[in-house]
């Protein structure tokens, strides 16, 4: 079994093949391990996620889940983009299940057909997540903490090895935003592998294992979560 979850070498991105957003990045993700991705709006977070689960490729490098460089199977990576993706007039049910379209199809997932075993284990996850008891409540109705744990309900209905996350706590209050973490640390437990990107210095520093710090795209440092020094830290934000 690989000893990492994640590896990225020599990775570079454009969308022109000029402006580069990432630039030569290396790096490495052990399993089951929480890695915050930090660095200013424009760093290129989102891009490295998105290159990870191969929702675009990049123009050079190499990159390997789980220690192979094959096309991945849609269930490994689960994907929970900063504007959530889910689907406003559907129930929390309703998108969690769509967690499921690897296991049932795209034609169960448009027609709404889902088995048994399915519902239950969607109404595992938004109990784990806390939310059980709005299973039947369109999203549009729900707080912004709500579908937070809707999104993350959904992305376990995955059953992934490997859960990326962009900036999915941004517009919490802080409170909310720890219990949102708490979860996180939660399913970290469980040995599936997390990746976060944010900006905020303290929850990677008493959540996550591991900081790796972006800025124009280049990896400036990867350090012990713990070891963060704010005041360096606040310095890639000017």
């Amino acid at each position: 079994m690989a000893e990492y979850a994640v590896e990225l070498h020599n990775v570079w991105y454009s969308h022109n093949g000029s402006n580069h957003i990432l630039k030569d990045i290396d790096l490495k993700v052990k399993r089951g391990a929480l890695l915050a991705l930090i660095g200013p709006s424009g760093s290129g977070k989102t891009t490295l996620l998105k290159i990870i689960c191969r929702l675009i490729r990049p123009c050079s490098g190499s990159i390997s889940i789980r220690g192979s460089n094959g096309d991945l199977e849609r269930h490994e990576v689960g994907y929970i983009p900063q504007q959530l993706g889910l689907v406003r007039g559907l129930t929390a049910l309703e998108n969690v299940l769509v967690g499921a379209h690897s296991r049932i199809g795209f034609a169960g997932t448009l027609l709404g057909v889902f088995p048994e075993k399915e519902i239950e284990l969607a109404m595992k996850y938004l109990d784990m997540a806390g939310i059980a008891g709005k299973a039947d409540k369109k999203v549009y109705t729900l707080s912004g903490g709500e579908r937070q744990r809707v999104a993350i309900a959904r992305a376990l209905m995955q059953e992934p090895e490997i859960i990326l996350a962009d900036e999915f706590v941004s517009n919490l209050d802080i409170v909310t935003a720890k219990e949102i973490m708490d979860m996180m640390k939660k399913i970290k437990e469980k040995d599936t592998t997390l990746v976060i990107a944010t900006h905020d210095i303290s929850l990677a520093r008493d959540y996550c294992d591991m900081t790796v710090i972006i800025k124009n795209g280049v990896k400036i440092d990867e350090i012990c979560s713990y070891e963060l020094d704010y005041d360096r830290v606040r310095d890639i934000f000017t």
